[in-house]
């Protein structure tokens, strides 16, 4: 592993990461970023959410938390919400678990929440780290595997940049179903899915879970990434749409309130999808996560975030 000086300079640069909140400085934050990294290459140690943890060079995810304190609010509140509701510790699976700072931040902002974190990652070197990290936490429990629609194979994982991995590789990669790497596995209370671009498939191919546990899904929702791996935008919510999820509530790539659809509205995610695809957005990049109830869930989509969602329009006008 390096040694001191890549570990400082990436504390440096989480420390200095708010200077991106002007052109000039994210111009030459940006720069020193990108210099730092391709300098040093071998994994580190830091500190994510009181843990000391080890990264992969140029892993963004504490400087995203620094620059951005919303970021993964709507996963610990969901997770919050959840754990009231059935009045018992939760079961929660984290498909695309990275490195492991989900697991880690649902510990340290819910540590009386959670009874299991099953983590499920199926890039080589982020397991690896994965491992690593969360080998002392008695709540994770690990799974290596990449999910689709159903188990053969997919396009293997290619990294997009130093946080993330999507199945744009040119060999093949086996693939299970999310039903069938949890078929023996107890109730599961929070659904978890960030894997650039393949969620739809993912959460399709949790059929069976979807109807026999009915849990809350919270699923990154990035267009442009479903077209890069060759996926349907709109396939995440015909999915939960047919097994029962009624309500959708949908916050910005910040973590911040974007609206509530009541029911899946084909006209208003296709105007979302646009202004995605034709970066119409706020910012580069532009997408957003969802929380996806079931009819029966006890969780009211009005006190998700404790943003008092139920003052928004139905299908209200949302937030870009």
């Amino acid at each position: 592993m390096n040694g001191l000086a890549p570990r400082l300079a990436y504390s440096a640069l989480n420390r200095s990461v708010r200077v991106c909140n002007t052109r000039l400085g994210a111009a030459l934050w940006g720069r020193a970023w990108e210099a730092s990294w391709r300098h040093w290459s071998r994994p580190l140690t830091t500190r994510i959410h009181g843990h000391r943890v080890t990264v992969n060079a140029g892993y963004p995810y504490p400087m995203l938390m620094r620059r951005w304190p919303t970021y993964n609010d709507p996963l610990v509140e969901i997770v919050c919400q959840a754990n009231r509701a059935a009045r018992r510790r939760i079961t929660l699976v984290d498909v695309g678990a990275a490195i492991g700072d989900t697991a880690l931040l649902v510990l340290d902002r819910a540590p009386d929440a959670v009874e299991a974190i099953h983590c499920v990652e199926g890039d080589a070197e982020f397991f690896e780290l994965l491992q690593r990290n969360v080998r002392e936490l008695s709540e994770v429990r690990l799974h290596r595997a990449m999910v689709s629609d159903q188990a053969g194979s997919e396009r293997s994982l290619q990294r997009t940049h130093r946080g993330t991995a999507s199945a744009l590789g040119d060999a093949a990669a086996a693939a299970v179903t999310l039903d069938d790497l949890f078929r023996d596995t107890g109730g599961v209370d929070v659904l978890k899915t960030d894997i650039d671009g393949f969620d739809g498939k993912a959460i399709a191919g949790a059929a069976r879970l979807l109807d026999a546990h009915r849990p809350a899904v919270i699923f990154e929702w990035h267009p442009k990434l479903y077209q890069a791996t060759g996926n349907d935008w709109k396939r995440p919510f015909a999915v939960l749409d047919e097994h029962g999820f009624d309500r959708f509530v949908w916050f910005t790539k910040f973590g911040e309130l974007s609206h509530v659809q009541h029911g899946a509205d084909p006209q208003g995610i296709a105007d979302l999808a646009s202004i995605c695809l034709d970066d119409a957005g706020p910012t580069l990049d532009w997408h957003y996560d969802v929380i996806a109830l079931h009819a029966t869930s006890p969780i009211r989509a009005g006190e998700v975030g404790g943003l008092r969602l139920a003052r928004a329009r139905r299908n209200g006008r949302p937030r870009a």
